[in-house]
């Protein structure tokens, strides 16, 4: 299975309309289950526009800027060492 950042890469690249279907298909269970939490009559448009947002956001996604797992840790260290200072 390829990874998403690896699919995020060919979209921008080469306007893989492939890879891009990829990455909906994945996202698709998340997309219908939180669905079922609105309106019928809303879940039409709602979909639609979770789509365009998912295309919109691989299309902006910035692959070099990318955090590794200890740097990601890092920071919400750092972000919550942050606030609790200013809570003090």
């Amino acid at each position: 299975m390829t990874r998403l950042i690896d699919l995020a890469k060919r979209v921008q690249e080469h306007n893989d309309i492939d890879s891009l279907e990829t990455v909906l298909n994945l996202f698709e269970p998340k997309i219908r289950a939180s669905l079922k939490q609105t309106s019928l009559q809303e879940q039409v448009d709602l979909y639609q526009e979770l789509k365009i947002r998912i295309i919109e956001i691989v299309k902006q996604y910035d692959c070099n800027n990318t955090y590794g797992f200890w740097e990601f840790t890092d920071i919400l260290k750092e972000q919550h060492s942050l606030e609790y200072a200013e809570s003090k």
